[in-house]
C-alpha cells in the first residue's frame, strides 16, 4: 500500500489528529493570554446592564449586542473571567471541526488555515465578537451550494452575521444580493423557483435584522470613532482594490462562471474600504487578520460545488492566499502571537494580583478616568471597589471613553481623597505629593498601572 493508498483509507482518522493537536494548541495559547480591555468590557457589560440597557447602551459601544448576550449568563452567574476566553475557544472548536471535517478546502489550505489565519491564536485566545463571524463563516460555507434548499436556515445565518460586527456588513450585502436578489429576479424573469416564498421571507428576515440593527447603533456617540486619512489606511486600501482588481480580471477570463462569488468578495472588501476611510480608521490586530480570513472563505464558496479538488483554476487561487496571506499577514501575526507567549497582554491581571495581596480588604480605591483601568475589576476580590475620580461614580462598566481633560482636573485637587489609594493608567501622570506603591511591567498593547497612596 503506498502512501496515497493509506491516506485515503485514514484520513478520517487524520483529520482527527489534526483537530486535537489543533485544541491542544489553542488551549495553551488560550491560557497564556491575558484579556485586555475591549475584551473585559464586553463582560462587564453583560455583567452590569439588563438586555434593554445593554441594547441602548451598544450605541456607544459601537457594536451589536450578540456577542454580549452570549456572555450574560455566565457574566450574571460570577462565572471567572477565563470564562470569557473559554466561550472563545470553545466557539472556535466547533468551527474548526466543522472546517476540517464538512468542507472541501484542499487538505493543504486547511492545515495552513487552521494553524495560522484565522483558526488558531487571533480569534481563540482573544475573546471578542469576531469569533461569532469565523463561525457564522464557516456554517454557511458549509450549506452554500444547498442554499436553494434551504433558503430560511441560510437566511437566519445571514441575520446572526449582521448581529455580530460592523465590518460582517460587506459579507451580508454580497450574500443577500447574489442569493435573495437574484433568484427573485431570477424568477420574475424565467418563474421556476418553488421556493420563491422561502426565499422573500428569509430577505425580509435580513432587511428586518438590518434596519434593528441600525437603530440600535445609529447615532453612535463614542468619541474615539472618527476617520482619519493615515498612510497605513492607505496602503492597506490601496492593497485591497490592486487586490479586487486582479481577482475581477481572473474571474472574467478564467473562473467565468463564479461571478456570484467575487460579488460577495466585492461588496466584502468594498464595504471595509469605506468604514476605514470613512467611519472608523483603525484597523486593530484582529480587524487585520479578518481581511484574510474573508480571503478564505471566498475559496470555501468556490469549492462549495467542487467534487474535484485539484482543478489548476482554483489551485492558482489557492497559491494566491497563501502568498498574501503570508506577506502581507503573516509576520505581524507571528510576532503578536509569539509576544504574548512570552509577556503580558495586558497588565490588569498583575495589578490586580498585587491590590489582591498587599492593599486592605473592603478598599475602595480610586482611579482615573480611563477605560483602561476597567480591566482590573474582574481579578479583583469581591471586596474591593474602583471610584472613577473624573466621573465621581463607582465603575461598573459605564465609561469607554478617555478624558484627559476630566482627569487632570480631578488630580490637582487630591486633598478631598487623604488616606486612599489611586491607580493611574499608563503613568500619564506623574504624582510627586503622592507615594508611589506599585508600577506593572509594560504589556503588549503598551497598557500600564500605577498604584499611589495619598497622604
Amino acid at each position: 500500500m503506498n502512501f496515497k493508498q493509506f491516506f485515503k483509507k485514514h484520513y478520517k482518522l487524520f483529520n482527527w489528529c489534526i483537530f486535537i493537536f489543533y485544541a491542544i494548541i489553542n488551549f495553551v495559547l488560550m491560557v497564556l493570554h491575558e484579556p485586555w480591555r475591549d475584551e473585559i468590557h464586553a463582560w462587564l457589560m453583560a455583567k452590569e446592564l439588563s438586555i434593554p440597557n445593554l441594547f441602548f447602551e451598544s450605541k456607544f459601544d459601537g457594536h451589536p449586542i450578540l456577542w454580549h448576550l452570549i456572555l450574560m449568563p455566565f457574566a450574571k452567574l460570577n462565572f471567572p473571567i477565563i470564562t470569557l476566553n473559554m466561550l472563545s475557544y470553545a466557539i472556535m472548536l466547533i468551527s474548526c471541526w466543522l472546517f476540517i471535517f464538512k468542507t472541501k478546502i484542499p487538505l493543504g489550505i486547511k492545515l495552513f488555515a487552521v494553524f495560522t489565519i484565522p483558526y488558531t491564536y487571533t480569534f481563540s485566545a482573544f475573546s471578542r465578537n469576531y469569533t461569532l463571524i469565523i463561525l457564522l463563516l464557516t456554517i454557511i460555507g458549509i450549506i452554500y451550494n444547498k442554499r436553494n434548499q434551504s433558503p430560511i436556515i441560510y437566511s437566519i445565518l445571514i441575520c446572526l452575521l449582521i448581529h455580530t460586527h460592523s465590518l460582517a456588513w460587506g459579507i451580508v450585502a454580497g450574500l443577500t444580493l447574489t442569493f435573495h436578489f437574484y433568484e427573485i429576479w431570477l424568477y420574475f424573469k424565467k418563474k421556476n423557483n418553488t421556493n420563491i416564498k422561502s426565499i422573500i421571507l428569509g430577505l425580509c428576515l435580513i432587511v428586518a435584522n438590518t434596519l434593528l440593527v441600525v437603530y440600535e447603533l445609529f447615532g453612535t456617540s463614542n468619541s474615539n470613532y472618527v476617520a482619519v486619512n493615515s498612510p497605513a489606511i492607505i496602503k492597506t486600501s490601496l492593497t485591497i482594490c490592486i487586490f479586487l482588481l486582479l481577482l475581477a480580471l481572473y474571474t472574467l477570463f478564467v473562473l467565468k462562471d463564479k461571478y456570484r462569488e467575487f460579488i460577495i468578495i466585492l461588496c466584502c472588501y468594498g464595504f471595509q474600504i469605506i468604514i476605514y476611510n470613512f467611519v472608523y480608521s483603525s484597523i486593530l490586530y484582529q480587524r487585520f487578520v479578518l481581511i484574510f480570513s474573508f480571503m478564505l472563505f471566498y475559496l470555501v464558496f468556490l469549492y462549495s460545488d467542487e467534487e474535484h479538488l485539484n482543478n489548476i483554476k482554483y489551485f492558482i487561487l489557492n497559491l494566491v492566499f497563501l502568498f498574501t496571506t503570508i506577506i502581507c499577514g503573516f509576520q505581524n501575526y507571528i510576532f503578536t502571537m509569539f509576544q504574548d507567549i512570552q509577556m503580558p497582554y495586558s497588565s490588569a491581571k498583575e495589578m490586580a494580583e498585587y491590590i489582591n495581596s498587599n492593599i486592605p480588604h473592603n478598599t475602595n480605591i480610586l482611579i482615573d478616568a480611563s477605560v483602561i483601568g476597567q480591566s482590573i475589576m474582574p481579578y479583583l476580590n469581591n471586596n474591593y471597589t474602583l471610584y472613577d475620580i473624573g466621573y465621581n461614580e463607582i465603575v461598573t462598566c459605564a465609561n469607554v471613553a478617555f478624558d484627559s481633560q476630566l482627569i487632570e482636573n480631578a488630580l490637582q485637587n487630591l486633598n478631598a481623597f487623604s488616606g486612599n489609594y489611586l491607580i493611574i493608567s499608563n503613568n500619564a501622570y506623574e504624582l510627586n505629593n503622592c507615594t508611589l506603591l506599585y508600577n506593572t511591567e509594560n504589556s503588549i498593547i503598551n497598557e500600564s498601572f500605577s498604584l499611589y497612596y495619598i497622604p
